[in-house]
């Protein structure tokens, strides 16, 4: 289920793997989010699964604070690995002499752990470089790399450094792709997918893909695969990777979570189908992932709502920063980027730990604020719907609708005083019975004048009177 991985781990820029030594396991390498919202950690983590649904932790495999010994590194953004001739290699962007660059370091285990660093000379980026690397069926090897244009070329036998006049700096654009950052590169038969961060839609939360014939391009442009805009007032950017795992292929993305920009992302996955053409079809977020839609008579915790729509919205302040233009990709993105801090009604995640154990839950609805659960299985027997949440000092009605925010309403659960924030207790209400699958919508609406209405922690649907 999405999230996939414990919420101890948010790990967001997900490469995932399937070794030819081990093809019944799928490895991730990614980035390691601080839960506080202070940026990534300067180590990371890999996992791996037999099922993408169990997954393990093999502990830190790569840890920059002791690998890097040119650098003190307190942020270490999107890696990569490889494999080649049995050897695995780790590819992440270091300062070197004050300058950001793509370095690799190596391990004879695909968990790492990864040491003995190096930098590749001629990767020289003036910031994160986002390093993905693809192994090809010839043997041959090759690093892209870059923000806002995707610079890409071949990789030496040794893996470390590049071959000079295979380097294009302009591979990827945001003009003509819509490129932003977080480039992944696949090969499907005989088409190299590159997918990547896009701004078309106003924001990089896209995952979009261009597709070659070539490692190096050139790049046409296919479509979004998905689109993470809604997971959070303050999602901002989408990266991950395609994966085929015994003869299926699935996205693996990110969604925001904690109204943090850069903090608690936490890895998704998802099946996606190709047409004829090898075009890939638009897929949406979903609780499921890779498994059945759960069954609405078990309790769903709250904060594994795949979307948001909210209630109140922010207007920008009057002030030089402002400009009243049209805007678009890049521009659009870089204004959103300074409004979304100041929304301070919506709801969000809230992150807490007591006794070394992770717990989250959904905080701060405000009037009209609604979470998205997209799917729950229902028998056409659940006649009562039954939550735990919290309020201090305000009355929410709670409506439970089925596929649209003004979809039909199955019930109205209310939702008074609990006795403080801290305070959890049970509310019920009846609900008209449904059957087969559904997407839910939980909309708070403000039944006084309080801007923070409730916080959930979870909900399920029973029969009458089941306790």
């Amino acid at each position: 289920m999405n999230p996939i991985l414990p919420l101890a781990h948010a790990v967001p820029d997900v490469e995932a793997h399937v070794w030819p030594q081990d093809p019944g396991r799928v490895y991730l390498y990614c980035s390691n989010d601080r839960i506080d919202g202070g940026g990534m950690a300067p180590y990371q983590h890999c996992f791996s699964s037999e099922d993408l649904v169990h997954w393990t932790d093999h502990g830190i495999a790569f840890d920059a604070r002791t690998a890097v010994s040119w650098a003190d590194i307190k942020d270490l953004p999107a890696v990569d690995a490889a494999q080649k001739d049995g050897r695995w290699y780790y590819y992440f962007t270091a300062p070197v002499d004050g300058v950001m660059m793509q370095c690799v370091a190596s391990s004879d285990r695909p968990e790492g752990p990864f040491t003995n660093p190096v930098p590749i000379r001629g990767t020289e980026f003036p910031s994160c470089g986002d390093p993905s690397v693809l192994v090809d069926d010839d043997g041959k090897a090759y690093l892209f790399w870059g923000q806002f244009s995707l610079r890409g070329a071949r990789l030496k036998d040794n893996m470390c450094e590049l071959e000079e006049d295979t380097v294009d700096t302009m591979i990827l654009t945001e003009q003509q792709h819509g490129f932003h950052e977080g480039s992944s590169i696949r090969k499907r038969g005989d088409t190299y997918y590159l997918l990547y961060a896009d701004t078309d839609r106003g924001r990089p939360t896209c995952l979009s893909y261009a597709k070659a014939k070539s490692p190096l391009g050139p790049y046409r442009k296919g479509g979004v695969i998905i689109d993470n805009a809604k997971c959070d007032l303050a999602s901002w950017n989408n990266h991950g990777s395609m994966l085929c795992f015994r003869d299926n292929w699935y996205i693996v993305y990110h969604r925001a979570t904690l109204g943090l920009e850069m903090g608690g992302r936490r890895v998704c996955i998802e099946p996606i189908t190709f047409d004829e053409n090898g075009d890939i079809q638009e897929v949406p977020m979903t609780l499921n992932g890779t498994e059945l839609p759960p069954p609405a008579g078990e309790w769903m915790d709250a904060f594994r709502a795949v979307e948001f729509c909210f209630g109140r919205k922010e207007q920008p302040q009057e002030g030089p920063f402002f400009i009243h233009l049209p805007l678009k990709g890049w521009n659009q993105a870089m204004m959103d980027s300074a409004m979304k801090n100041a929304k301070d009604n919506g709801v969000r995640t809230a992150h807490v730990i007591r006794a070394d154990q992770h717990f989250e839950y959904l905080t701060r609805f405000s009037d009209g604020d609604a979470a998205i659960y997209r799917s729950l299985r229902f028998t056409g027997t659940e006649t009562e719907f039954v939550c735990e949440a919290a309020s201090y000092q305000s009355r929410t009605l709670l409506e439970i609708r089925a596929d649209a925010p003004d979809g039909s309403c199955m019930g109205v659960c209310e939702i008074t005083h609990s006795g403080g924030w801290a305070d959890w207790k049970e509310y019920r209400c009846p609900v008209s019975a449904v059957s087969g699958v559904h997407t839910l919508y939980l909309v708070a609406r403000d039944g006084g004048e309080s801007h923070r209405l409730c916080d959930l922690k979870r909900f399920r649907f029973v029969q009458g009177g089941t306790r």
